[in-house]
């Protein structure tokens, strides 16, 4: 019995020692500590963060599109200039 209840303490403080160190965060929850920002500004960074997230995926399909519309090009001009046929083997 004595051992099984240290054995429960030990795993208890390994625990606290595991979510002091990696501080989870609930969505929309409470900060960490130590960062020093008040609570309520936590709706504010996830709304940031997903901002962030719609902006980069905006420029990788912008870069997408550069990309599919300079080989488009490249192809008309093989074709047009040198006489080089660019087709899609079906």
């Amino acid at each position: 019995m004595n051992d099984s209840l240290r054995m429960l303490q030990d795993l208890a403080r390994t625990l606290t020692r595991v979510y002091d160190t990696v501080q989870f965060v609930q969505p929309l929850g409470r900060l960490p500590k130590g960062i020093g920002l008040p609570d309520w500004i936590a709706p504010t960074l996830a709304l940031g963060a997903l901002l962030s997230l719609v902006v980069l995926s905006g420029v990788a399909l912008a870069s997408l599109a550069t990309l599919v519309t300079s080989l488009f090009v490249a192809a008309m001009i093989l074709d047009a200039v040198f006489g080089i046929a660019v087709e899609i083997a079906s």
